[in-house]
């Protein structure tokens, strides 16, 4: 009994040999977590980045089949079955059905979409302050980042008068019922652009030939000067896109002039207005002595002001008298604008001012390997070296 008693008690006042526990320095464990949260961010972004890549890719190749239409496809782009033209003025016609008219409440604007909008909202604000004067009731002006949106709005009835930019005119007129009836004009008369080719000032490329084997910086698929006009001529020259040359997309004229001139772009398609308000900008967003011009083309008219085909027509009428009534002197409009020697709205006519952009866009439709040569434009800053 004493034994066991004594076991016992040894058992309960004995402890086993206590080797303290080692704690890891708070500084490698915020390491170790950092390290760890790096690697997870690292997959995921790479998972975004490559999912985004994937569906630009698909989105280009989508856009250039409406835009420009598939390979080999030559018939001319046209206006939708479910509108009419019974006055041949190629323009949808206003709808019979009096419960087809809309009448908003409150009118949305836009002004061309581009990847910064606000410059325009800014631009615009004392015509949209005049504008709703003029029809008597409020003018909000909406915001859109690419053609495509302001497009879809105009199409979806969410857009009711705009300025679309001149490469988009056939489709808004033919898919979403544009009306264009009014254009930028200089003391001349209606005002127009040329399709630049423009290179770095000490580029090698002297001619168009000269692109062969090089990249070609475009806008977007909807642009005339910045997709349409380029891929046209360089055709006619013997020059194929992905055959000849590689094409990458900026977002915009802006954007692809501010890319030659800091020498990210081997060549670019821009339009010569644009390219006057760039060298007036102040800072100027390029200089003369920056860049060179290797082709100019044709006059085409600049962007076109309407409203949708089934806008209450009395309203439309205000639009109009709205348009051609405004005094540019001292607004945004002429800041904007003066630059490039535009300094009013004036009439157009789809059907004959517009007639140049229209064969463009047919010839394009004709143009085998556009769509193959454009489903994976790349997006990433051209070599600065031009090779020979």
């Amino acid at each position: 009994m004493t034994r066991m008693t004594e076991n016992h008690a040894d058992t309960s006042t004995s402890h086993p040999p206590h080797h303290k526990r080692r704690r890891t320095h708070p500084v490698l464990l915020l390491l170790m977590a950092l390290i760890c949260a790096g690697i997870v961010y690292g997959v995921l972004r790479y998972v975004r980045v490559e999912s985004v890549k994937r569906e630009n890719a698909q989105l280009n190749n989508q856009l250039v089949y409406n835009m420009v239409g598939r390979p080999g496809e030559t018939i001319g782009l046209k206006l939708a079955d479910r509108f009419t033209d019974a006055d041949g003025d190629l323009v949808a016609d206003q709808p019979k059905d009096p419960k087809e008219l809309v009448d908003p409440p409150t009118i949305n604007f836009s002004y061309v979409a581009t990847q910064d909008p606000e410059i325009f909202r800014e631009r615009f604000k004392e015509f949209v302050a005049y504008l709703s004067k003029e029809v008597g009731r409020p003018v909000e002006y909406i915001l859109y980042n690419s053609p495509e949106e302001e497009l879809r709005a105009l199409f979806d009835g969410k857009l009711h008068v705009a300025g679309v930019n001149t490469g988009n005119i056939p489709s808004a007129v033919n898919q979403c019922g544009f009306v264009p009836f009014c254009g930028l004009a200089s003391e001349q008369g209606v005002a127009s652009y040329q399709m630049q080719i423009i290179v770095p000032a000490d580029s090698p490329v002297q001619k168009v030939s000269d692109l062969k084997g090089k990249e070609l910086t475009l806008t977007e698929p909807g642009s005339n000067s910045g997709f349409k006009a380029p891929l046209v001529f360089l055709s006619k020259e013997g020059l194929q896109p992905g055959r000849d040359y590689v094409i990458r997309y900026s977002g915009g004229h802006r954007e692809s002039i501010d890319g030659i001139a800091k020498k990210t772009f081997q060549a670019a398609a821009v339009a010569s207005d644009v390219m006057k308000r760039a060298l007036a900008d102040d800072p100027p967003l390029i200089r003369k002595e920056q860049f060179r011009v290797i082709y100019q083309s044709e006059n085409f008219p600049t962007a076109g002001f309407g409203y949708v085909w089934n806008l209450n027509p009395e309203l439309a009428e205000k639009v109009k008298k709205a348009f051609f009534s405004f005094q540019w002197k001292g607004t945004g409009v002429e800041k904007e604008f003066s630059a490039s020697d535009q300094t009013k709205f004036v009439p157009v006519s789809f059907k004959s001012d517009f007639a140049g952009v229209r064969q463009v866009d047919d010839a394009i439709r004709a143009i085998r390997g556009t769509t193959e040569a454009t489903s994976q434009p790349t997006t990433e800053p051209a070599t600065t070296q031009v090779s020979r």
